[in-house]
């Protein structure tokens, strides 16, 4: 999609009063500032590298080790990324390296490979500061409820409904009531005295 229109003339007032701040299009020969140079590539006005784009693409591959009898003992799943270049101003760039002198090669690559590092660096520095932006986020607690709230929940709602509910009750094993005599007698207690408080 064009980035402006066949009237606006490409050069803004501030850098047309600067020397040297304009550029000419490879493609099309027009004077343009930095303003309205491409994104993609600044060899380029903003209107003539505007017909690209990129594709992902997911590539799966399954990997599976079987025993003579059929039956599969491994199996791995591999995932890759494939990137695609589409549009016909990628096709235009890329027939024009073959016009380039040696020179010319070795500065370009040189000089994207410059840009590649700043956009590496400035992608990250974004990552963390979302990141960043992410972790400041308070999130509230959420209560739990235990399962004797849940208990009370579900009779008061069945109490609603007209229900009737059956509660949980714990039993006490033989062991248990051991131990607890147990302890109750080296407490002090009487036999006598551990009757009376049973009763109660």
């Amino acid at each position: 999609m064009p980035r402006y229109g066949a009237e606006v003339i490409p050069v803004c007032e501030p850098c047309d009063a600067i020397e040297h701040g304009t550029n000419s299009c490879k493609k099309c020969a027009v004077s343009y500032c930095k303003h309205f140079a491409s994104c993609t590539d600044v060899r380029y006005c903003g209107n003539c590298i505007s017909d690209f784009s990129i594709r992902e693409t997911i590539m799966e591959k399954v990997v599976e080790h079987e025993r003579p009898d059929g039956s599969i003992t491994f199996s791995r799943k591999y995932q890759a990324k494939r990137i695609t270049l589409m549009g016909n101003d990628w096709l235009f760039a890329a027939h024009l390296i073959e016009e380039m002198r040696d020179d010319e090669i070795e500065a370009t690559i040189e000089y994207h490979r410059e840009n590649v590092a700043l956009m590496l660096q400035e992608r990250e520095s974004r990552k963390l500061e979302r990141i960043r932006k992410l972790s400041s986020i308070k999130i509230s607690n959420v209560k739990h409820e235990t399962a004797i709230e849940r208990e009370k929940r579900e009779a008061k709602e069945a109490k609603k409904a007209g229900k009737t509910t059956r509660t949980r009750t714990k039993e006490t094993s033989a062991e248990d009531l051991v131990k607890m005599l147990g302890e109750l007698l080296k407490s002090g207690l009487s036999l006598e005295q551990i009757q009376a408080l049973g009763k109660k």
